[in-house]
């Protein structure tokens, strides 16, 4: 038996056959020729065809292996928990964070949600605290992190908090341990504009604070695109384009945005290689601390934009050119495009992914916009389905040809801003060209005009057919006015996704960030939420946040009804008003300003969708809560904020007040009492009154001035010194201080979209605002004493020489850091003008505060019995089925 079974066994038959070597190795050799054939055949990028014709049609079932967004790849844990625990050091310093444990959960299959789950550790009596953050990566720890600060030490953790955060002494126990779960796998951020209107100038320190941010906010799907045109360089130089061709191109370092949406070319350039070199390696800092977090970075793709040396390179090449946006010159606009039909579009759009894999690594996730405000068109000049599936197709199998796991995320603004030219064809035409499952739309503004159920399609809609995220948009250009929708954000993303098995994200896609703290911190907390928002208990909770926990109990019953108030009318804003508030200080000066009209008014309105009266009803209860008092408090960095952007916002709204009735006057004066406007309460009757009307306007303006230089994020000259930081030489100083002045003012050579991203700042308002306003009121002076007769006409034009001037004036330099305590400014601002804040607002203000110290009581005036609360607004409901439709925008420029 032994000596059988030690025995090996001969194969017999046909086995012995198929075993024998020579067939082993043919074999073989076979198996390897039909692995790499089929690789050619299904992961190859397309052959380059004949000019004239498009891709084939591709009727290949979707890609077999399953997509990144269907599964993502294990994580390791013992390096996402370091990552975690590095966090809560950068987070908390050193010691606070060896108050917390951390533990990685590891999923039981990746199509399970993210969760996260906040535990009390058994202690040794008489011992400190310590609590168990769990989470599913470094995102959802730091997510746990995030609402054990927010709902249990009463910490803020805005953009305004400072780090490293001051945690009670004592760390509160949880009592009831917090377990959530994820409503939606991807928590989206940012906008292709932020990367200019707020972090065109950021360095890695402030990076590092966003990411951070990030994510304890559940952002794991951030855009990533700086460093962009490093990629494009080598691109646009392996093809033969000289450094200069390639230079010229480029706009200037504050208008990247709009040269990546392939809007416009060469303003404020040329770029310099310093910058490039630079950004490429912060990219490489802002990846590495993504992806140890565990997020995914969503990379740039070739949109299809070229510099105008590309046509003498390939003169057998199609080539179309973009509509003129913006209204800038031929030397800017009108951006050359390869067109997506012809195959150098293909060759090109592969190297560029090749290159990004190469330089940056890839989650495969890719971004780009070919037709951002720009209606598409052919060779010819018109356009057909077939094309817009060709050229969707065209810009999908460039990525796909250099990786072969590539999902193209889209931004869908194009599809609410040109809603007319994209109606269900022209929508199925276009998507048909990118596989269902290598997809995802980024419905871009469905705060407001939600595009996944546009009421003029029939659902399932086109884009509801493919994997899109729910986005709050909320701010064009960044600027400073107050606004929000609470009562949409708090809700309509958990009826959205009861609604939609295919909504697959929330995100934040705002123009520009650090204002409206409030709203964000909402709509990050959506991914969290599985249930509808109480939005007044969720206001109670931020005010007492704001205030810190050292605020008193009667410190903070103030702070809670100022909030109440302002979250039912300032932040819930009804209809369908797409942005924040234009100051009429911040625009250009004209008399008919006071009717509510200024360009872009579809999206920055002058009329106030609040009542006056609301705004100053917080104020005065906010100047309450935050004065210092017996009781020792210090107001801390969050309310300090709040008291400044509030005491900004009213004195702004007292501009407004007060100018309507110099307008009117004016125009008495000017054209006659039947072409004046209706006089308001205050009305001015003679020159006297008129002149000393435009002086109290002049003072409103250095006044707000003043209370916005206690911020750090409200600096003229933090911003430009900033910019300027990036230079190498004197020479690059200046063009980069050049592009941080003119975004923020003219944003063109002459104008082309001014003031459309203006900030109520120090040193805007002192140096620019007011020095308009005063040139206007000496036009209006010198008409009313009969000198000379009005003319906007010819004011505008010297105004103009005035701002292009005004760009250039790099001898005069602005604070770039705060100064002055915001609340005691506050309340000398409240002395100031409290008289004409009650002769403008009538009893309904409230009666001036009293100069002693703050009470610790809630008094009568300050707590009025007719705040609003809950759900209620004045003069309507919360909100109504009018939002839910889809209406045409008006001339939109998303800029």
């Amino acid at each position: 038996m032994k000596g059988r079974m030690g025995k090996r066994m001969r194969p017999q038959g046909p086995l012995k056959i198929l075993t024998s070597p020579i067939v082993s190795c043919s074999m073989t050799i076979l198996l390897v020729w039909l692995s790499v054939s089929f690789y050619f055949i299904r992961y190859r990028a397309p052959q380059h065809q004949e000019q004239d014709s498009f891709p084939a049609r591709d009727h290949t079932p979707p890609h077999p292996r399953k997509s990144v967004l269907d599964v993502r790849p294990p994580i390791r844990v013992n390096e996402m928990k370091k990552a975690a625990e590095a966090l809560l050091v950068r987070v908390l310093g050193s010691h606070a964070a060896k108050a917390f444990q951390i533990e990685i959960i590891v999923k039981a299959s990746s199509d399970d949600p993210d969760s996260f789950e906040v535990h009390d550790l058994l202690t040794v009596e008489g011992g400190s605290a310590r609590i168990l953050l769990r989470g599913t990566d470094a995102v959802a720890v730091a997510s746990a992190l995030n609402w054990y600060l927010r709902y249990h030490c009463n910490v803020d953790t805005s953009w305004m908090s400072k780090f490293p955060l001051k945690l009670p002494r004592q760390l509160p126990q949880m009592g009831r341990s917090v377990v959530k779960q994820s409503l939606v796998k991807w928590g989206y951020y940012e906008n292709v504009c932020t990367f200019s209107y707020t972090q065109a100038w950021w360095d890695w320190e402030r990076w590092e604070r966003e990411i951070d941010w990030m994510a304890m906010n559940g952002i794991n799907l951030p855009l990533s695109l700086t460093g962009q045109e490093y990629i494009s360089q080598r691109v646009f130089r392996k093809l033969g384009l000289t450094p200069e061709q390639v230079s010229s191109y480029f706009t200037g370092p504050a208008f990247l945005a709009w040269n990546r949406m392939i809007n416009i070319k060469g303003w404020g350039g040329p770029l310099t290689q310093s910058w490039m070199d630079q950004q490429k390696d912060l990219q490489l800092k802002i990846l590495a601390r993504e992806r140890e977090l565990g997020m995914v970075p969503v990379l740039p793709a070739f949109a299809g934009g070229v510099p105008e040396g590309m046509k003498s390179l390939f003169p057998e090449a199609k080539f179309t050119r973009h509509g003129n946006w913006g209204g800038f010159s031929e030397e800017h606009c009108c951006v050359m495009m390869v067109d997506p039909t012809d195959p150098l579009f293909l060759k090109i759009g592969k190297m560029f992914v090749e290159e990004v894999r190469a330089v940056y690594g890839s989650n495969h996730i890719y971004s780009c916009d070919t037709f951002n405000e720009n209606r598409p068109r052919s060779k010819h000049g018109s356009v057909g389905l077939d094309f817009l599936s060709h050229s969707s197709r065209a810009v999908f199998e460039s990525m796909r040809a250099a990786d072969p796991d590539a999902v193209w995320l889209m931004q869908g603004w194009l599809f609410m801003n040109d809603a007319r030219f994209w109606q269900k064809q022209e929508l199925d035409a276009y998507l048909s060209g990118v596989p269902e499952d290598r997809m995802i739309i980024l419905d871009l503004f469905t705060d407001v005009f939600p595009v996944w159920k546009r009421r003029d399609l029939q659902r399932p809609t086109p884009i509801e057919k493919r994997r899109w995220i729910w986005n709050m948009l909320h701010s064009f250009g960044g600027i400073s006015g107050m606004y929000g929708r609470l009562q949409v954000i708090s809700k309509d993303p958990i009826a959205a996704k009861k609604q939609s098995n295919t909504m697959v994200g929330v995100g934040i896609t705002t123009e520009g960030i650090e204002q409206n703290p409030v709203v964000y911190e909402m709509m990050a907390e959506m991914r969290w939420r599985e249930q509808e928002v109480d939005i007044m208990s969720w206001v109670e909770q931020w005010a007492d946040r704001r205030l810190g926990p050292q605020a008193s109990k009667e410190r903070r019953a103030l702070g809670e009804e100022a909030w109440k108030e302002l979250a039912a009318t300032v932040y819930s804003c009804p209809g369908t008003q797409m942005g924040q508030v234009k100051s009429m200080v911040e625009s250009r000066p004209r008399l008919d300003l006071a009717t509510g009209w200024i360009p872009h008014s579809d999206f920055m309105p002058i009329k106030r969708h609040y009542p006056d009266t609301a705004l100053v009803r917080a104020w005065l209860k906010l100047l309450r809560a935050t004065r210092g008092g017996e009781d020792g408090y210090t107001c801390p960095s969050s309310a300090s904020f709040d008291m400044a952007d509030v005491t900004r916002q009213v004195l702004s709204d007292l501009f407004a007040r007060l100018f309507q009735p110099l307008a009117s006057f004016c125009e008495t004066r000017f054209r006659g009492s039947a072409g004046a406007l209706q006089s308001p309460q205050g009305g001015i009757r003679t020159e006297e009154e008129a002149e000393k009307r435009m002086q109290t306007l002049l003072e409103i303006i250095s006044d707000m001035d003043q209370i916005v230089g206690t911020q750090p994020r409200m600096l003229l000259g933090k911003w430009i010194e900033e910019a300027r930081a990036w230079g190498k030489t004197k020479e690059e100083e200046e063009a980069l201080e050049f592009n941080a002045r003119n975004l923020v003012t003219l944003w063109g050579p002459r104008g082309e979209i001014a003031d459309y991203a203006s900030k109520q700042w120090q040193g805007l308002l002192s140096d620019y605002y007011m020095r308009r306003w005063k040139l206007f009121f000496e036009h209006l002076q010198q008409a009313i004493k009969g000198t000379r007769v009005f003319s906007q006409e010819r004011f505008q034009q010297e105004l103009l020489v005035f701002e292009q001037q005004w760009q250039t004036d790099t001898s005069s330099s602005f604070p770039s850091s705060p100064a002055g305590d915001a609340v005691e400014l506050a309340w000398k601002l409240h002395d100031k003008y409290a008289h004409l804040i009650q002769e403008t607002l009538g009893e309904e203000a409230g009666e001036p505060l009293s100069q002693g110290p703050v009470v610790h009581a809630p008094g009568a005036d300050i707590l009025a019995d007719d705040a609003p609360r809950g759900g209620e607004r004045e003069g309507g409901g919360v909100e109504n089925e009018e939002r839910r439709g889809m209406e045409e925008p008006k001339g939109r420029r998303q800029i």
